[in-house]
């Protein structure tokens, strides 16, 4: 499918036709999540294709994914919380003919933070995190990274509410800063708008239950290798799928994403970097998500 093709297909899909949603579906029973506490991503992709003439198409790789959220208290009239994250790749790093890392690429991310302003009509929260983005061959400070983020909620009426946020990442030699935007707008009763920081995507509400999503994808990932040597990718993707509510906040998601933008960043064992666009990739996502 061309990616003309492509993009067109989802903008038909986005405009699901009233009459294929359950007539008996009503606002008020539809099981949605404002927010994930607890996921487990599985995600096979089809290996990158880059643009270079040089390289071809990439192996295929996966990727597991877990977080969960946990309460860690009350200072005053602060909440005091917690994360958890980790993620799993199977990817081989290879800058042409030349292979980077040793071992599967992990993450492991740790963060606390406190809710500094709740009231009906904005919230606010600050976190600090610290992670461990690595192939474990040999650890060094580069393999370790902190991350910084303030988000701040206005809740407009009970159909839309929005935010902005900071996201200050340190890791390798860099510190980067990434503007944060949050959207929740139920624009229709069986239709709702979310921007989520790194996603966002319509939601068309088929029954009380059943979800149809479609919209883009952000991702970044960042791993420290062998012998100092770095990969990081930042990539873009059109993505579609299903959300069903299963029972008690739990739901199960099957994502389908076509990447349409790439960039591969490789800090080689001398000290040089090398940039590579990404043409081409797709990945299927199962996700299990506990949320309210």
């Amino acid at each position: 499918m061309s990616r003309l093709s492509l993009i067109l297909f989802f903008l038909l899909l986005i405009f699901v036709p009233r009459s294929i949603c359950n007539a008996q579906t009503t606002e008020n029973k539809i099981q949605d999540p404002e927010a994930d506490y607890a996921f487990l991503d599985i995600e096979p992709y089809t290996g990158f294709t880059k643009k270079s003439p040089l390289d071809t198409a990439e192996p295929r790789f996966g990727r597991i994914a877990g977080q969960l959220a946990f309460p860690a208290g009350k200072w005053g009239d602060h909440t005091l919380f917690g994360t958890i994250k980790s993620t799993w790749m199977n990817k081989d790093i290879v800058y042409h003919d030349t292979l980077l890392s040793d071992g599967i690429l992990r993450r492991f991310w740790l963060s606390g933070g406190t809710t500094i302003l709740n009231t009906e009509s904005q919230s606010s929260l600050a976190l600090m995190g610290v992670g461990l983005n690595s192939d474990m061959a040999d650890l060094t400070w580069m393999d370790f990274n902190t991350e910084w983020l303030y988000i701040h909620n206005f809740k407009i009426n009970p159909r839309f509410t929005c935010g902005l946020g900071l996201d200050v990442q340190q890791f390798f030699h860099h510190v980067k800063y990434y503007p944060l935007f949050f959207v929740s707008w139920a624009f229709r009763p069986k239709t709702k708008f979310k921007w989520d920081a790194d996603y966002l995507e319509i939601r068309q509400f088929l029954t009380d239950k059943l979800t149809f999503t479609a919209g883009t994808r952000f991702n970044l990932e960042f791993f420290a290798l062998a012998h100092d040597a770095t990969y990081e990718y930042h990539s873009m993707g059109l993505e579609t799928g299903f959300q069903y509510a299963l029972a008690n906040h739990f739901y199960v998601r099957l994502k389908y994403k076509e990447l349409v933008w790439g960039k591969e960043f490789y800090g080689l064992v001398d000290g040089s970097e090398r940039e590579e666009s990404i043409a081409h990739g797709r990945s299927l996502r199962l996700n299990f998500t506990y949320g309210i």
